[in-house]
């Protein structure tokens, strides 16, 4: 390749597909069209700029209002809407035994069966789609009876065509990258489920190595026109939105939708909703139990109204709003406000006064320290009690999270 700087032309004529340029250094310098119209919108500028290969794949990648790209082409719709689409990564979350692996045996179902639809899922095109399942959590028992005892009697079939499952629990972090992409490679699946994605490297803090690995799965979903959905833990703050580590942080940055999964308090139910998107919002929520066959069925959304030991129902406020004395009592009175008139909700908590002075002017607050601030000001004890609070102040509009310039989870205090 020879760089070239354009001067004004003495003259031009094509040969064989190719623009021959005369100009006052050299009479003869052959350039493709595409470098030809390049110099010249350089020089209409203002500025003669050399044409390199890296400007010239740059000018590949430039998108205008005559480039020709594929549609949006979506595997599946969840309550009507499309979801799960190719070229493009997915993410399925929640807290351990939460009902994970249960929503993406369902997605496996979906794909194969011959009828193309699970619950509130359903597929797209007629024909069953490919799968390639990555287990890098359980053991090769629990994989097997999953593919056979869950996923087959979903799709009333005992055929392993279109389903390929692999159990890498035992592989290395860099042995189970490479069989990903050489599966991918290999089967050209449309949907790859790696569950789970925080097994792929050594570290879920390394920043540089969370990057890499997402650029990649990326760049082989492109490639390989599959949908690759990615399963991983929340932190424990159970917020939808914080998964776990610096991985989980690329993972929000780059995903295009996501998908949260949690077991009703108390109850056998479980629930799956979306939680992130790039483009269709699904808001209704998918609530299943498992029967006696060990399979999900469809729900109702559940009453989880329990009776006490004297069989009256017991409350189903939110905790925060409980009448128990001994709490109450423990509580920093100043965060508390009474309601004498109301014995349905005789005390509240103050949260605006009790977050605002948590972050005390700070414009953002890291989850973690917040929390410890909140606990210690309102004299809560339990974690799980104050996620409870922090979800009433998240509901009520007293504080949102927000993603920081370094991509870590953070919280801020909504102006009253």
């Amino acid at each position: 390749m020879i760089s070239l700087t354009l001067v004004p032309p003495l003259g031009s004529t094509a040969i064989h597909g190719k623009l021959t340029i005369f100009t006052a250094t050299n009479p003869f310098i052959e350039m493709n069209e595409q470098q030809v119209l390049l110099n010249e919108e350089l020089t209409q500028a203002g500025e003669a700029t050399p044409v390199t290969d890296l400007l010239l794949n740059l000018d590949r990648l430039r998108i205008t209002s005559e480039t020709e790209v594929p549609e949006e082409d979506f595997l599946l719709r969840f309550f009507g809407k499309p979801c799960f689409p190719r070229r493009d990564l997915s993410t399925v979350t929640g807290v351990e035994k939460c009902g994970k692996t249960f929503f993406t045996s369902m997605l496996m179902a979906c794909c194969a069966d011959a009828g193309g639809q699970t619950l509130e899922l359903e597929r797209i095109r007629e024909q069953p789609l490919k799968v390639l399942w990555y287990d890098t959590e359980q053991s090769r028992q629990s994989t097997k009876s999953i593919l056979t005892d869950r996923v087959f009697r979903l799709t009333h079939s005992q055929a392993d065509e279109g389903l390929f499952a692999f159990n890498v629990r035992a592989c290395t972090y860099q042995e189970r990258m490479d069989y990903i992409i050489t599966g991918i490679k290999a089967y050209q699946p449309d949907l790859v489920i790696i569950d789970n994605i925080s097994d792929l490297l050594s570290s879920i803090n390394d920043a540089e190595e969370s990057q890499k690995l997402i650029d990649q799965l990326m760049q082989l979903s492109t490639a390989h026109n599959c949908n690759i959905t990615v399963v991983i833990h929340l932190n424990r703050s159970g917020e939808k939105r914080n998964l776990r580590g610096w991985l989980g942080t690329e993972i929000l940055h780059k995903t295009f939708d996501a998908y949260y999964c949690e077991q009703t308090e108390d109850s056998e139910y479980l629930c799956v909703q979306q939680s992130l998107t790039r483009k269709y919002r699904i808001p209704e929520k998918m609530y299943y139990r498992i029967n006696e066959d060990g399979l999900p069925e469809i729900t109702a959304k559940p009453d989880v109204k329990q009776r006490g030991r004297d069989g009256k129902f017991m409350s189903t406020k939110p905790e925060a709003y409980q009448v128990r004395t001994e709490k109450i009592d423990s509580f920093n009175q100043d965060y508390i406000i009474r309601n004498p008139d109301n014995p349905r909700k005789p005390w509240e908590w103050n949260l605006y006064r009790l977050f605002k002075d948590a972050m005390a002017d700070r414009a953002m607050m890291g989850c973690e320290a917040l929390q410890n601030e909140v606990m210690a000001l309102s004299h809560i004890e339990q974690p799980k009690y104050y996620d409870k609070v922090f979800q009433l102040a998240v509901d009520q509009r007293v504080v949102q999270t927000t993603l920081t310039k370094n991509g870590r989870v953070a919280v801020i205090l909504i102006p009253a």
